[in-house]
C-alpha cells in the first residue's frame, strides 16, 4: 500500500474550501429537500476519495468516541421503544455524514496553507452575509413570529445566524491577531469586515449568539508569547467587546430582548429546560431514544400551532435526554479531546483562534442545540488537528524513548 501524500489534491482542498463557504448561506423553506451545506458537504467527501489515505489514514481519538456515541444512539432508539423510525433515520445520515467530515477535515486541516484558506473562504462569506443582511436583502424570521423585528437574510434562524456570523468574525480576527504571521496587513483593515458582521448579529437580535462572541473575542486577552503582546490583545479584545455592547444596546430590539430575559422570558427554554431535566432524571441511563426526546418535550407543553416536536435548546439536555448517559460520556469525551486539542494549540502556528471559535461554539450550545450544525463539527475538527500538530513535552519524549517507544 502507498503511503499517504504530504499535501492534499487540489480538488479536495477547493471541496473544503466551497463546504466551509457555504455555512453561512443555509436557507431554509427551500424548495430542494437537501440543505446547502448536505450538498457541499457530500461534494467535499466525494473528493476525498481522490486521496483517502490522506483524507482518512489518520484516526484522531475523539472519532472513536463519536463512533461510540452512534452506537448508544441506535441502543437507545431500541430501549426508548423504537418510535419515528423515519426521524431516527434522517439523524444517523446526518451523523454519519458529519463524523465522515469531521475525520476528513481533520486530516485536511492539519496542512497549515490549507486551514488558513478555508478559515478565510468562511470569514469572507460571513462577511458577505453580513453585508447582504446590514444592505436590506432579508425578510423576518419565520420561525419567530412572536419575535417581530429580528431580521436575517432569507429569513434564516436568527440564532443560528448570529452564531455563525460570530465566528467569521472570530476566524478573521483570529487570522490577524491571534497567530505570529498575520494574514490581513495592515492589521486595522480587519475591524471594518467585523463591524459590518456585528451589525448583522445585532439586527438578528439574538442574545445567545451575542454573548457567545462576546466569549470568543475575549479570549484573545491569552494570545501572545510576551506579556507585551497579551497586554495590546487585552486592550484590542476589550474595546472590541465595548464597541459590540454599546452598538447592540442602542437597538430597540435588543434593549427588548434582554429585558425579556431579566424577566425570566427566554423564548420558552424557561419552561422546555425544566421539563428536559426532568425526562433526563426519569431515563438517566439510556435516555427516551433519538427524535423521541423531541415529540416527548412537546408533549409535556402547551399545544402551539405548527409543532409537533420541539427542541430542548441545549447541547447536553439533548444529548442526555435522547442517548441518556450511555451517549453523553463518549460524546463529550470526543467533544473534550477536540477542546483540549484547541487549547494545546495556542502556543503553536494556529494561535488561540482555535479555543476562541471553541468557546464560542459551546456557549451558544447553552442556549441552543447545533449538534447536527455543521460549523459545530469544523470547529471541532479545527481544534482536533491544531493540537496534533503540537510536539509532545522532550520529558514525555525522553521517558518513551527510554522505554523504547518510538515517538509519533
Amino acid at each position: 500500500m502507498n503511503p499517504a501524500p504530504d499535501r492534499s489534491h487540489w480538488i479536495i482542498r477547493w471541496a473544503l474550501y466551497g463546504f466551509v463557504a457555504s455555512i453561512p448561506f443555509e436557507i431554509p423553506d427551500r424548495s430542494i429537500p437537501l440543505e446547502v451545506t448536505t450538498i457541499t458537504g457530500c461534494i467535499f467527501l466525494l473528493a476525498t476519495w481522490r486521496q483517502p489515505l490522506r483524507c482518512f489514514g489518520r484516526v484522531p481519538g475523539a472519532l472513536w468516541a463519536f463512533g461510540a456515541f452512534l452506537y448508544v444512539f441506535w441502543v437507545s432508539f431500541v430501549l426508548g421503544g423504537g418510535g419515528y423510525l423515519g426521524d431516527a433515520l434522517k439523524s444517523f445520515a446526518a451523523f454519519l455524514q458529519l463524523l465522515l467530515i469531521f475525520w476528513a477535515a481533520f486530516n485536511v486541516l492539519r496542512e497549515d496553507t490549507v486551514a488558513t484558506r478555508a478559515l478565510l473562504a468562511f470569514g469572507i462569506s460571513c462577511v458577505l452575509l453580513g453585508l447582504l443582511t446590514v444592505g436590506g436583502v432579508m425578510h423576518m424570521d419565520s420561525d419567530w413570529v412572536s419575535e417581530s423585528g429580528r431580521e436575517t437574510m432569507f429569513g434564516q434562524n436568527a440564532n443560528r445566524a448570529g452564531l455563525t456570523l460570530a465566528s467569521g468574525a472570530l476566524a478573521l480576527v483570529g487570522l490577524t491577531y491571534g497567530r505570529d504571521r498575520q494574514l490581513i496587513r495592515p492589521r486595522w483593515l480587519v475591524w471594518p469586515l467585523v463591524v459590518v458582521i456585528a451589525l448583522a448579529i445585532v439586527k438578528g437580535g439574538s442574545r445567545g449568539s451575542m454573548l457567545a462572541f462576546i466569549i470568543g473575542l475575549w479570549t484573545f486577552t491569552v494570545a501572545g508569547r510576551t506579556i507585551e503582546m497579551k497586554l495590546k490583545n487585552t486592550v484590542v479584545a476589550t474595546v472590541a467587546v465595548v464597541v459590540l455592547g454599546w452598538a447592540a444596546w442602542q437597538s430597540p430590539l435588543v434593549q427588548a430582548r434582554f429585558e425579556k430575559a431579566e424577566n425570566l422570558n427566554l423564548a420558552g427554554r424557561e419552561e422546555i429546560f425544566p421539563i428536559a431535566g426532568r425526562m433526563f432524571l426519569e431515563k438517566p441511563l439510556w435516555g427516551w431514544g433519538p427524535a423521541q426526546n423531541k415529540y416527548e418535550i412537546a408533549s409535556r407543553l402547551p399545544p402551539l400551532e405548527g409543532f409537533t416536536r420541539r427542541d430542548s435548546h441545549n447541547l447536553v439536555l439533548e444529548v442526555v435526554t435522547s442517548t441518556g448517559l450511555l451517549g453523553a460520556v463518549p460524546f463529550f469525551l470526543g467533544t473534550g479531546l477536540c477542546l483540549w486539542g484547541a487549547w494545546k494549540a495556542r502556543r503553536g502556528i494556529y494561535g488561540v483562534m482555535p479555543v476562541a471559535m471553541a468557546a464560542t461554539m459551546m456557549a451558544a450550545n447553552m442556549a441552543g442545540n447545533y449538534i447536527a450544525f455543521k460549523l459545530y463539527w469544523v470547529v471541532l475538527a479545527l481544534g482536533a488537528a491544531a493540537g496534533s500538530l503540537m510536539p509532545r513535552r522532550p520529558a514525555v519524549r525522553a521517558r518513551w524513548a527510554a522505554r523504547g517507544i518510538p515517538a509519533c
